[in-house]
């Protein structure tokens, strides 16, 4: 079989799963299947993901987010977008309030697929526990400034970035306190050349408190930059 003829028939099948009615435990059931035993079951799981309106109980939402991560990229993107709804509903946002949940939100942030980052930032603000989010992501941006020094000439050291990168994202969205932990990622990050990091540090530090002595520091250096995505933060600093 050519592929074109492939690409034809997986096209054919996505097509009348779209059109193929589901009931709740259908949906649910399907979900439950292991994708590392039947990986053949993938788009369909990411189309009954998407045809999902709302969340009843626990079990049906650990259910959704045990696929945001280590699933096919069709599913974890779809999961994002369906998390991304619910927890934006407070009739639903209760079912993903766990530690468990967070934990595998803190993984997705960092996924290689920028859309799945953006949409699990997006939701951050909504989980109750921050200070138990903020500490596992400290410790996430510990490892990567380990990463990062240790990579300083491998190929591996772009891909540490996009995730220093979409943890500041997260970190904006929680609305961290000036602590002692913000400080120390800020000055991490000030010493990175990459234009991309230094204008999300100029984003956190537009909604940072500006009379705390390490925010006025950061700012003052970020000042001086040359590139108009960072400087674009600067000028409201004035």
């Amino acid at each position: 079989m050519s592929e074109d003829v492939q690409i034809l028939k997986e096209i054919e099948k996505a097509v009348e799963l779209c059109e193929k009615q589901y009931t709740r435990e259908e949906i649910f059931a399907l979900l439950e299947i292991d994708s590392n035993t039947d990986p053949s079951k993938d788009i369909e799981k990411q189309i009954c993901i998407l045809k999902l309106e709302d969340i009843k109980n626990l079990y049906e939402a650990t259910l959704i987010i045990n696929h945001l991560t280590e699933h096919h990229g069709l599913i974890r993107e779809a999961c994002a977008q369906k998390i991304n709804e619910f927890m934006k509903n407070n009739e639903y946002s209760k079912f993903f309030q766990s530690h468990g949940a967070y934990d595998v939100l803190l993984k997705a942030v960092n996924d290689i697929n920028p859309n799945i980052c953006r949409l699990v930032a997006e939701i951050l603000p909504q989980i109750d526990d921050k200070p138990y989010f903020l500490s596992k992501l400290y410790e996430r941006f510990d490892v990567i400034f380990q990463e990062l020094e240790k990579l300083k000439r491998s190929n591996w050291y772009t891909k540490k970035l996009f995730n220093l990168y979409w943890g500041l994202e997260a970190l904006n969205a929680i609305c961290p306190q000036c602590d002692d932990r913000l400080k120390n990622v800020i000055e991490q990050c000030l010493k990175i050349k990459e234009y991309t990091i230094r204008e999300k540090t100029a984003m956190l530090l537009s909604n940072l408190d500006s009379s705390v002595e390490f925010v006025q520091n950061a700012r003052k250096e970020l000042s001086k930059d040359t590139n108009y995505y960072v400087l674009r933060y600067a000028k409201s600093w004035n």
